[in-house]
């Protein structure tokens, strides 16, 4: 009997070598080609535009600042008017009043901001405080305070400058009710207003098209020009206020955040009426501010 004779084994075909050029789940797909929901993933990732308003949008804001003011200074003129037809108050004296200079701007300030949130809502799918970067600092009080040192410092350096005795702003203060709303606004609307303009449309602009050193210095520029009329255009005062604008860039700047520079603002104006709210025995004695 012959042996069985085993079959004849093979050897195992060896295991397919890997392919080096299938890319793996964490190379990402080929760049050579790639598909449709790679380009959309590409695009969603790219960061967006800051800011995201243009000059022009800057230009509209400024346009319907100044004819919403123009129009509601002249509602208020009406206004005192009527109530003051029976005294024959002239039309020159009531448009100097500072109840008809302040509130054409009380009036007008809260829809110039609805304005300019509707600007950049049209701009953006943020919301207008986020894209205009109001984001409050951990903390506020601090640049607050802040503010009212850099007041001091700033009215003891004015003493080594030829500041005026007598300046257009004053006429703001030539009554006791005047003195007070003049005080509230300046406290409140004005310092928001100014920093949503300034800090928060203004600058970022600026900064794009020019950098950050020209933009700082460009914005304290028309800072201060806003205010030149209530200060004569005396060049010390304007020089103040120059300074006043380049240093509440730079916290907006150094913190990137509108609140920021809001807050040491509101302490800055808030120190210097509490100043001649002191020197005048409390709005009684404006003929003091003079002297």
């Amino acid at each position: 009997m012959s042996p069985i004779e085993e079959p004849e084994q093979s050897n195992p075909a060896p295991p397919p070598t890997p392919v080096s050029n299938i890319p793996s789940a964490e190379d990402g797909p080929p760049t050579e080609f790639p598909t449709f929901a790679a380009s959309r993933t590409n695009c969603q990732s790219e960061p967006p535009v800051y800011p995201p308003w243009s000059w022009w949008d800057m230009v509209a804001v400024v346009g319907f600042t100044v004819a919403t003011i123009v129009l509601f200074s002249a509602i208020a003129l009406g206004i005192a008017h009527l109530f003051t037809a029976s005294r024959k108050v002239p039309f020159g004296e009531l448009a100097t009043s500072t109840a008809v200079l302040i509130g054409g701007q009380v009036a007008a300030y809260p829809l110039v901001i609805l304005f300019m949130a509707l600007v950049v809502r049209n701009k953006t799918d943020e919301g207008f405080w986020r894209a205009i970067r109001w984001n409050w600092p951990p903390s506020a009080a601090g640049f607050l305070i802040a503010g009212m040192a850099f007041a001091f410092a700033i009215e003891y350096a004015s003493r080594w400058l030829p500041i005026p005795k007598s300046l257009p702003v004053d006429q703001y203060f030539s009554e006791i009710t005047g003195a007070y709303l003049m005080a509230a606004f300046g406290v409140t609307l004005a310092p928001l207003f100014e920093e949503l303009v300034f800090r928060g449309m203004f600058y970022p602009l600026a900064r794009k098209s020019a950098g950050v050193a020209p933009a700082i210095l460009l914005t304290g520029t028309f800072f201060a020009a806003i205010h030149g009329t209530q200060l004569g255009y005396a060049w010390a005062p304007l020089v103040s206020i120059f300074v006043v604008g380049v240093v509440f860039t730079l916290v907006r700047e150094r913190t990137g955040s509108v609140a920021a520079s809001f807050a040491m603002h509101c302490g800055y104006n808030l120190t210097l009426f509490g100043l001649l709210w002191v020197s005048s025995d409390h709005f009684r004695h404006l003929e003091r501010l003079m002297e």
